[in-house]
């Protein structure tokens, strides 16, 4: 049986006098593709920010490789979400003032030697297809390429668990063709789990799983 990397158990959402979702329930195993699905604004990228620690004003329970991270907080939470977690978001949020191979290696430092992180930084630049954007700044790449730095940047600590939110959102249906394909080759050298909010048909195509926000 595949490890459960992600438990979420009776989740609620309330924002001033609306309850935004509640009684929400639903787990990731090891090395899965899961998609969050939903019509606009029903909630979904909330509760992306929720299961990921960025928002934690929320009822209900979330463990993630086996942590409850209600018990972390400060200092605990944030290595925890920086070891653990990695995360895309929709604007890739790229530093302008740092080259590409910097912008992936960034959390690394915290945890490993600026060489052995480098290498690592490489490697994922290679894994992705874009190792000759190595020493370019985010004005000098496209959107497609500064989508692929944002998860090698993603990966760089090996994370446990990668969140994204509608990763190819911006992105033209070619190069969100590319993303696609980077995601399920990744799953499948790393057995890296995904768990993405979209609207995109061709990424729900390729989840294991479908987790719909209602």
């Amino acid at each position: 049986m595949s490890e459960v990397i992600l438990k979420c158990t009776s989740l609620q959402k309330n924002y001033e006098q609306e309850i935004i979702f509640k009684d929400f329930s639903f787990e990731v195993k090891k090395g899965e593709i899961v998609a969050i699905i939903g019509k606009s604004g029903i909630g979904k990228s909330t509760l992306l920010r929720i299961i990921s620690t960025l928002d934690r004003e929320y009822i209900g329970n979330i463990f993630i490789d086996g942590i409850n991270i209600k018990s972390l907080k400060g200092k605990d939470l944030a290595l925890f979400r920086n070891k653990k977690i990695g995360i895309v978001f929709q604007d890739n949020n790229l530093l302008p003032e740092f080259n590409s191979l910097e912008n992936i290696c960034i959390p690394g430092y915290i945890f490993g030697k600026k060489k052995e992180v480098d290498l690592i930084g490489e490697k994922l630049l290679n894994d992705l297809e874009i190792i000759n954007c190595k020493n370019k700044f985010p004005y000098q790449i496209s959107g497609g390429q500064a989508q692929r730095v944002a998860i090698a940047r993603a990966l760089i600590n090996s994370p446990c668990i990668v969140f994204a939110d509608e990763p190819t959102g911006n992105l033209d249906e070619s190069s969100a063709q590319n993303i696609h394909e980077i995601i399920l080759n990744l799953r499948k050298k790393y057995t890296q789990t995904f768990v993405i909010v979209t609207h995109n048909k061709g990424l729900m195509s390729i989840a294991d799983k479908i987790v719909e926000v209602k």
